[in-house]
């Protein structure tokens, strides 16, 4: 009998180390409760905001123009057995963006006030987060996509545009927490483009009409360039990756 435990240990101990072994997160999905959690030690956006801006009172709207299962999927990862699966938000995205920026601008000095004399209604076109599976952990890569209509107080349109705004990082795999991060970044970066638009600004303040915006983005040609090339030789981005967005830049040119 007595011979008998060791061999019953061992075998035990084997089997636990083999389910250790072969044991793979084969999840289906992944749910994240969104909240603004920008990440720390990245550099803020911060928009240049003349004294009349800051004088104007605004009231901030949003609207969420993904339409269909958009609602709530809001990216894709990939499991330990490289299969995709969704990654879904738990609360309204809309809401959550909603309360994002307003809690940005009021940090950059917005004055905020539902009875305003501003109107800025921001539609969400694309709010979406891929978690790429990597050896040691993932990488996250974000981007918010918005068009934008700023109003008076009597609802005349002063002027439309677009922007958008993308973050990276390394992570743990499969992590709500990083997800939230570079959404966050993105969200923050997308607003700070609306409102760095000099365009966007004179009407803000004149309550005058200036037409559209042309630009998605504040950012030169050769600062959206450098800025890839960055990523790419952090490794953040793949080759084919930094290929397909570059042509894409290239295009405003």
């Amino acid at each position: 009998m007595l011979n008998t435990r060791p061999v019953i240990t061992v075998a035990m101990l084997s089997l636990f180390m083999a389910s250790g072994v072969t044991a793979r997160d084969t999840r289906k999905e992944l749910t994240v409760n969104l909240r603004f959690a920008p990440q720390e030690g990245v550099q803020a956006n911060s928009p240049d905001l003349t004294p009349a801006v800051l004088e104007t009172t605004v009231a901030i709207r949003v609207e969420d123009a993904r339409g269909g299962d958009a609602a709530t999927t809001i990216g894709q990862g990939t499991n330990d057995d490289d299969q995709a699966f969704p990654i879904r938000a738990s609360n309204d995205v809309d809401a959550y963006v909603a309360d994002t920026v307003r809690q940005i601008g009021g940090g950059w000095g917005l004055k905020l006030a539902d009875d305003s004399e501003r109107v800025l209604t921001l539609r969400l076109t694309r709010f979406y987060v891929d978690e790429s599976n990597k050896a040691m952990g993932s990488v996250y890569a974000a981007e918010v996509k918005v068009t934008y209509m700023l109003a008076d107080r009597a609802g005349k349109k002063l002027i439309e545009g677009a922007s958008s705004g993308t973050a990276h990082r390394y992570g743990r795999a499969r992590s709500a927490d990083n997800c939230n991060e570079v959404l966050s970044d993105s969200v923050k970066e997308a607003f700070a483009n609306v409102l760095s638009e000099p365009r966007l600004q004179e009407a803000w303040s004149s309550g005058r009409t200036t037409g559209a915006a042309d630009k998605t983005s504040h950012e030169s040609v050769e600062e959206r360039l450098r800025k890839l090339e960055d990523l790419f030789k952090k490794g953040l981005i793949t080759k084919e990756e930094y290929d397909k967005k570059r042509a894409e830049i290239l295009k405003d040119v």
